[in-house]
């Protein structure tokens, strides 16, 4: 059953769609770090999801603010949105990192793990990692983290636009970061591909944005046609994810350019029941730490397991790895990224007179 929610900027069928894109992320990563086929082989295609999610949501919960909110508020609300999870994963991994170090005796520098340590919890980039701390990642520490820095840069891009013709601007963005994707691949996790990380979150956030302007323009009537739609693409989007080949080249780019931003747009009209509401608002509100955390979890639990046993068991650590990232995840959702978002929020900008409350 599809109607419109034009009245709030909270959705709760994108909190589901979110959960399910940042769970396929860990078990794609699963199949990669643990050679274990199968899980999730496309999973990475998630990304695509966040940033496409990332443009609407933002649209729709800051599209009134435009004069309310100068470009270091709108940064700064973002930066307490996001920051509290980034550092606690930077710290997580820098403390396995460097019992690793002790336990195996390796030859790690610690001038390059405190370099790795600094720019993590910043979110900056580090370029040319030494390999033994998890190069050529520009986030050696937790290597997902890539795209939570395009995420940041896509967010005060738009902002600083935010009075020029929204439309044109996202149209523009669209077709030149399509065409240079086109051309020159998807990237943006390592040194190497840096640069292609631009045109990577600039292709699917400008979509995002443009959907939320498009469909401000439509008058539609409610109809269950969305609803089915939206389960349709649902269904689509863990096909692709799970499908246990690698998807080509050409089918993710019908990915990236259409069916997740079509999923967005649909997802954006579906009312659930009460039982799916619970589950979708669970779902997303794990998503980002999940997101965050699940590198650095998994290094604990598979170093860990490697030390005791001395052998790798997939079989044993992809179930223990993937309760233990959601276990951690509720955990360090509940009683620490809430609690600290809030301390942050009601200090920083009380000051500022500034609305501190942010979209998910």
């Amino acid at each position: 059953m599809a109607s419109s929610q034009r009245s709030t900027s909270h959705y709760v069928a994108l909190d589901g769609v979110r959960g399910i894109a940042a769970i396929s992320v860990l078990l794609f990563h699963l199949e990669r770090w643990l050679n274990v086929p199968g899980l999730a082989a496309n999973g990475n295609l998630a990304v695509d999801m966040f940033f496409t999610l990332s443009g609407f949501v933002l649209a729709v919960a800051y599209s009134e603010r435009v004069h309310k909110m100068n470009l270091w508020d709108f940064f700064v609300m973002r930066a307490v949105r996001l920051m509290p999870l980034i550092m606690l994963a930077t710290i997580i991994s820098c403390s396995y990192v460097l019992l690793r170090g002790v336990w195996q005796t390796n030859d790690i520098v610690l001038s390059t793990v405190a370099i790795a340590l600094f720019t993590g919890a910043l979110n900056i980039p580090y370029f040319h990692a030494p390999f033994n701390i998890g190069g050529p990642q520009l986030f050696p520490l937790n290597g997902p983290q890539f795209s939570l820095f395009l995420e940041v840069v896509a967010n005060v891009a738009w902002w600083a636009v935010r009075f020029g013709p929204q439309i044109a601007i996202a149209v523009l963005t669209f077709v030149v970061s399509a065409i240079c994707v086109i051309v020159f691949g998807i990237g943006g996790d390592t040194t190497e591909t840096f640069w292609l990380g631009f045109a990577h979150v600039g292709s699917s956030f400008a979509l995002g944005v443009l959907i939320f302007h498009l469909d401000r323009m439509i008058t539609r009537r409610r109809t269950r046609l969305v609803g089915s739609l939206f389960w349709c693409l649902t269904a689509l989007m863990l096909l692709v994810f799970y499908v246990p080949v690698e998807a080509t080249f050409t089918l993710k780019l019908f990915w990236k350019f259409v069916l997740a931003p079509a999923l967005v747009w649909a997802g954006a009209y579906v009312t659930l029941n009460k039982t799916q509401e619970g589950v979708a608002r669970y779902l997303g509100d794990l998503s980002y730490p999940i997101y965050a955390l699940h590198y650095p979890l998994f290094c604990w639990v598979n170093g860990t397991l490697q030390a005791a046993t001395g052998v790798k068991e997939p079989i044993v650590e992809v179930p223990l790895v993937v309760v233990t990232v959601i276990i951690a995840s509720d955990v360090a959702l509940r009683l620490f990224d809430r609690p600290v978002r809030l301390f942050l929020s009601r200090h920083i900008f009380a000051r500022s007179g500034v609305h501190a409350a942010t979209p998910g």
